[in-house]
């Protein structure tokens, strides 16, 4: 593939909900510019975007796939993003580096789940959209029904641009609103349509939709210009028709993109310079070096691939490039480009391309690489906070350390996914944006390095504390046929204000007990306070006063005052009416204004308190312990439209009715012998 100036160059996210359409049409377009022989199928798993195992197996988009094409003396870098929520990732690392989006709407079933998200991420960066409803072969395909509901989600910039020509089974072909011709038994559909066009476009030229009432003729070429302005200015959306399967408006998309969406070069981009201060980058061969990173994928054999979007200047292998946010140099080895999984090599990295360079070592997601002449910095993407949580531990003790290895490279791939060892649970959390998410991390950690996993429900880190004072005695006297063992402790215990952990006072006068046993008192408690009374969970807020004891000359030890304090100490919170607490979370949940009756009616269930509500906004406290699952429970209740982040905010006492059952449970458990304490 040639080099291209940047206004030669498109650059194009194709992104949609779950099974709109998007790698058929990405495929179809494939096909239909010339960049591959043949048309493949998801059923066929012989797509050249899904050509991972695991898209091939679950016949879904997992990863975002760079698909380059020429078309009328263009590059068109088109980049085909999962729909499935759970890798939405993908989708917003690519709308970040692109320059125009495709958004791909099923004609059956309509917007999809994730559309609105992804409308409004495209509206953050500003980006142009064209909208192809897809699938119009179908059998209840409905382009009137999809454009209704898109007008209703997204108001009238809307714009349809064709009609189908027949419908379901005899969708045969597309009719052009632009064109002055109209065939007769289009008549109705044309004019329906062409209404809506030419209401969107007199929202920026009003002299269009005066001609129209005044049945003044309006050209094609005239139209096509108030389009594009529309189209750039981010005004007007205009709506395609087409079947991918059946290559049914193929060639008009392919030259829209080209003719209508912005090239390379059109925009300034924005950095910071060496001092923190805002500098406008220009999309021009002639400026130095500047490149964005916003995918990061580590091959076995290969090592790591770095997908970059070159913002400024170019640069050739064996060049030396400054990682900005890391500040440490990288040496380019090879550039390529891929199509799927093909390699496409490629002499230089230039302004307004996007490829990818092999085997950076320090590089990852969301850096900036530049020329040391010019230090500059790209702003980041923010991500989703993660929706799902596993507790992960490996099938053999030996792979612990292989295991967090492992784990630890997807979290350099995957921004949306989190590893984080707990110290007050005692296990490995793995988190992301939902089941199929970690499922498919899992099944690559052990392709990748052999190491089998067992998931669980990760432990909600409960506390235990007294509300009540009291004083007792912990003696532990043992006689054997030698030495024997001897200690004895009177402590008092009480509760401390929430938060301040532990505190052990020395009260003890007059040698009753020596000196050098108080700090094996101390730590005998400490340990006993690992695991709890009511259910096994760690003991805070308490202070506890050694006031009193006894010592025995020739059998005292360290050991015999380490487990008398012990007994003494978990005696005492038996009697200090001890309660259970909880981690509360803040959540704020964002939803369409539809769901928020329900999600505000899910979370009282769930024992949360309301602080606050809007149109599209609710945020509450929660215990942290019933939204274990609450990822599934929102997308069932808001059907895929919502989002929310969690916050840990502080810890309260569990209601009496919730504490039995943990009691309960934990003495069902100990009974048993399934206790890990």
């Amino acid at each position: 593939m040639k080099e291209y100036p940047p206004f030669q160059i498109r650059n194009v996210g194709v992104i949609g909900s779950g099974a709109a359409g998007k790698t058929s049409l990405s495929e179809a377009l494939l096909f239909k510019s010339g960049a591959t022989t043949r048309q493949g199928t998801i059923a066929d798993g012989t797509t050249v975007s899904d050509h991972d195992s695991e898209e091939i197996n679950r016949k879904i988009s997992i990863y975002a796939s760079l698909l380059p094409f020429e078309w009328k003396n263009c590059k068109v870098n088109l980049i085909d993003t999962p729909g499935y929520i759970d890798f939405i990732g993908e989708a917003i690392s690519t709308i970040r580096v692109v320059d125009s989006v495709i958004m791909v709407v099923d004609a059956v079933s309509g917007p999809g789940a994730s559309l609105e998200n992804l409308w409004k991420i495209a509206d953050r960066y500003n980006l142009p959209r064209i909208i192809i409803i897809n699938k119009l072969d179908r059998p209840r395909a409905d382009f009137d029904g999809v454009i209704e509901a898109l007008r209703k989600k997204f108001g009238p910039e809307i714009v349809p641009v064709q009609v189908p020509i027949g419908s379901e089974a005899n969708f045969s072909g597309v009719h052009s609103l632009l064109k002055p011709e109209v065939p007769a038994e289009l008549a109705d559909s044309v004019k329906k349509h062409k209404e809506m066009l030419i209401e969107g476009l007199a929202e920026i030229d009003e002299t269009i939709l005066e001609e129209y009432l005044d049945n003044k003729e309006i050209t094609e070429q005239e139209l096509r210009e108030k389009l594009v302005q529309c189209i750039n200015a981010d005004k007007v959306f205009p709506v395609f028709c087409t079947s991918a399967a059946k290559n049914i408006g193929i060639p008009e998309i392919l030259d829209e993109i080209v003719e209508w969406m912005p090239p390379a070069n059109e925009r300034i981009y924005p950095a910071k310079n060496a001092n923190g201060e805002t500098v406008e980058i220009k999309c021009d061969t002639n400026e130095p070096f500047s490149a964005y990173v916003f995918k990061t994928v580590s091959e076995p054999h290969i090592g790591n691939l770095t997908f970059v979007r070159v913002y400024s200047g170019k640069t050739t292998p064996s060049s030396l490039i400054l990682n900005s946010v890391k500040n440490k140099e990288e040496r380019i080895g090879q550039i390529v480009s891929l199509r799927g999984k093909n390699r496409l090599e490629i002499p230089q990295l230039s302004a307004g391309d996007i490829a990818v360079i092999p085997k950076l070592k320090l590089t990852g997601t969301g850096d900036t690489l530049c020329d040391k002449q010019r230090t500059v910095t790209f702003e980041g993407v923010s991500y989703p906070e993660p929706a799902m949580s596993f507790s992960v531990r490996p099938k053999s003790k030996a792979d612990q350390e292989k295991m967090g290895l492992g784990l630890g490279h997807f979290t350099h791939e995957d921004p949306t996914f989190k590893m984080q060892y707990q110290a007050e649970t005692k296990e490995t959390v793995i988190s992301g944006m939902g089941d199929v998410h970690l499922e498919v991390i899992l099944k690559k950690l052990k392709e990748r390095h052999g190491i089998e996993i067992e998931i669980g429900e990760p432990r909600i880190a409960y506390k235990e504390t007294i509300t009540g004072k009291i004083k007792t005695q912990g003696k532990y006297k043992k006689q054997t046929g030698g030495h024997g063992q001897y200690g004895d402790t009177w402590i008092e215990i009480e509760p401390l204000p929430r938060g301040r952990g532990f505190e052990f006072v020395n009260k003890i006068v007059g040698g009753a007990i020596p000196r050098n046993y108080i700090p094996a008192v101390e730590k005998g408690i400490r340990e006993a306070m690992v695991g709890g009374v009511i259910a096994g969970y760690p003991v805070v807020d308490i202070k506890v006063t050694l006031f009193d004891g006894s010592y025995h000359e020739v059998d005292s030890s360290d050991l015999a005052f380490k487990i008398a304090a012990s007994m003494g100490f978990k005696k005492a919170v038996q009697e200090a009416k001890p309660i259970m607490l909880e981690p509360i979370v803040e959540i704020a949940v964002n939803a369409p204004a539809e769901f928020i009756g329900e999600v505000t009616g899910d979370l009282n269930k769930r024992r949360g308190k309301i602080s606050n509500i809007e149109s599209d906004k609710v945020v509450a406290l929660v215990p942290q312990g019933s939204i274990a699952k609450y990822a599934t429970d929102l997308r069932s209740i808001t059907h895929g439209q919502a989002t929310f982040t969690t916050r840990f905010s502080h810890y309260e006492s569990v209601p009496p009715l919730e504490q039995q059952k943990m009691m309960a449970a934990y003495q069902k458990l100990k009974e048993a012998g399934e206790l890990q304490h």
